[in-house]
C-alpha cells in the first residue's frame, strides 16, 4: 500500500506563531476548520480583522499552507492525526496505531480516520512518500517597468495563486488597461492549468456577451499567442470597492446610497435578463467610480442558466460571508454543496444592500462552522437606523429580508423583481431622489 507523509509546504504553529512539532499525546473530537485568511483568492477588505476568541487560544493550532498562503485553524485531534505522518506511513498503519493507543478497534475510528485522510490528501497536506513538491513561485511574471506586447507595466495589482493582475499603460492610445494573466509557471499540473485557462476563456466570452451593459467591466482582447502565459486585456476602472467606498467616503448621504442601490439592481437586472448568473457577488466585485457610478468586475464565475440545468461541472467560489445558506455545509470537507443560481445571486444582492444600509455584514464567525451555522440558522438584525443615522424605510428592510430568506423559493426570482419593487417604493417616497 502507498505510504504518505506531511507535505513540506505545510507548517504547524501555535496560536502565538511559534512552530510546534509532533505530539502524539493530544486528542479531542473536533474537525479541521478553515480560517477566513485567504489573501490570494478572496478579498481582504470585506471584514475587519478580529482578535482570536479566548476559547481558541488553548488546544488549537495554525496550519499554514505556504503554496496558497492559507491558514487553517486545527485542534488537537487533527494535529494528532497529521503528526502520525511525520514519517511515511500507510493509512492502515496509522489506523492501527490509533486503535492501539485508544484501546479500541471499532468501525467509527476507521471511518473517522478515512474521513480526515481523504480531506488532508485532497488539500495536499498529506502527499505520497515520493511526491515531488512543486516549486513555490512567489514573484509575479512581470514587474513595474516591464513590457508585454507594447504595454508597459505600471503596477502589479494582484499576485494570486495562478493568475496575476497588472495595471498597464498603452503609449499608442495614451490610456491604461488592466491585464489578467495566467502564469503557467505557478503550476506543474497540466490539468490545473487547463482548468484555469477554461475559466479565463469563460470570463472573456461572457464579458463579450455583456458588452452592451455599461456598468460591467469591458474586455478588449484575449491573447493566446503566449501559450505559457495567456492573458486578457480589460477596462481600467478607477474607483474603490463598495466596502472601502462606504468606509472612507466622508460626505456620504442617504441619496448617494440609494442611487448606488438602484444602479446595482439595474446592472444585475440586465445581466439576469440575459439568463446569466454572476455567481460571486460581494462588495469587492462592486467598484464605485469617482463620479459614484457602479461597475461590476470579476466575471470569472459567471454561469449560464441553461448550462446549470445541464448539470455542467463548474468551479465554485465566493467570499464566504456572502454565501447563501443553501450553498454551504457546516463542514469544511466540502464547504459548498450547490452551484450558484438566480436565487443565490438574489441573496448576495440582498447582502450588498444590507452592507450599504448598515456598513457591515449580518453574520459573523471566527471559524467556518460558526459562520456557516449563523448563515444557515440565524436571522439577521435590522436596526431602525442606518450607519449614517437615517431611519431605514420599512419597505427597504422588507426587500432585504426577502432577498435573504433561508428558503430560496421565498426570495425574489431575479434582480429585475427587486429593482421593480425598489423603484415602486422610491417613487412613492418623494423625499428620496435616485435618478
Amino acid at each position: 500500500m502507498e505510504r504518505f507523509r506531511i507535505s513540506k509546504k505545510f507548517i504547524v504553529t501555535g496560536m502565538d506563531g511559534d512552530v510546534v512539532g509532533p505530539d502524539e499525546n493530544e486528542q479531542n473530537e473536533k474537525m479541521l476548520y478553515e480560517q477566513e485568511q485567504d489573501n490570494n483568492e478572496q478579498s481582504d477588505d470585506d471584514e475587519e480583522e478580529e482578535d482570536i476568541p479566548a476559547n481558541y487560544l488553548q488546544g488549537h493550532y495554525i496550519l499554514y499552507d505556504e503554496n496558497r498562503n492559507k491558514e487553517y485553524l486545527i485542534n488537537d485531534t487533527i494535529k494528532y492525526f497529521i503528526d502520525k505522518f511525520s514519517s511515511p506511513k500507510t493509512k492502515a498503519e496509522v489506523v492501527k496505531e490509533i486503535e492501539a493507543e485508544v484501546k479500541s478497534n471499532n468501525k467509527t475510528i476507521e471511518e473517522t480516520c478515512s474521513h480526515f485522510f481523504e480531506f488532508l490528501c485532497k488539500k495536499k497536506i498529506l502527499v505520497p512518500e515520493n511526491y515531488e513538491e512543486p516549486a513555490l513561485v512567489e514573484n509575479s511574471l512581470f514587474e513595474e517597468g516591464d513590457s508585454i506586447d507594447g504595454l508597459t507595466i505600471l503596477k502589479v495589482i494582484s499576485n494570486r495563486r495562478y493568475t496575476e493582475i497588472y495595471l498597464a499603460y498603452d503609449k499608442t492610445h495614451n490610456c491604461n488597461y488592466v491585464i489578467k494573466l495566467l502564469n503557467r509557471s505557478k503550476t506543474s499540473e497540466p490539468k490545473i492549468f487547463d482548468e484555469e485557462l477554461r475559466m479565463l476563456e469563460r470570463e472573456y466570452s461572457f464579458l463579450q456577451n455583456v458588452e452592451d451593459i455599461s456598468s460591467i467591466c469591458k474586455v478588449y482582447s484575449f491573447n493566446k499567442m503566449h501559450e505559457q502565459h495567456p492573458y486578457i486585456i480589460l477596462e481600467y476602472i478607477k474607483g474603490n470597492s463598495l466596502h472601502r467606498f462606504l468606509k472612507e467616503t466622508q460626505l456620504l448621504t442617504k441619496t448617494i446610497c440609494f442611487r448606488i442601490i438602484k444602479d446595482i439592481l439595474q446592472a444585475f437586472s440586465l445581466l439576469h435578463k440575459k439568463k446569466l448568473i454572476h455567481g460571486d457577488i460581494h462588495s469587492s466585485n462592486i467598484l464605485i467610480t469617482e463620479d459614484n457610478s457602479v461597475k461590476i468586475i470579476d466575471m470569472g464565475l459567471t454561469l449560464n442558466v441553461e448550462e446549470i440545468e445541464k448539470n455542467e461541472l463548474v468551479k465554485f467560489g465566493g467570499v464566504i460571508y456572502y454565501m447563501p445558506p443553501e450553498r454551504i455545509n457546516l463542514t469544511t470537507v466540502k464547504k459548498y454543496s450547490k452551484e450558484p443560481d438566480l436565487y443565490s445571486d438574489v441573496y448576495q444582492i440582498g447582502m450588498l444592500i444590507y452592507l450599504i444600509i448598515y456598513n457591515k455584514t449580518p453574520f459573523k464567525g471566527f471559524i467556518w462552522e460558526e459562520l456557516a451555522q449563523n448563515i444557515k440558522s440565524t436571522n439577521p438584525a435590522f436596526p431602525d437606523s442606518s450607519f449614517l443615522n437615517y431611519t431605514v424605510p420599512r419597505w427597504l428592510i422588507n426587500i432585504v429580508k426577502k432577498c435573504l430568506a433561508k428558503n430560496p423559493v421565498e426570495r425574489f426570482g431575479n434582480a429585475t423583481e427587486i429593482l421593480e419593487n425598489f423603484q415602486t417604493h422610491v417613487f412613492k417616497e418623494k423625499n428620496i431622489v435616485v435618478t
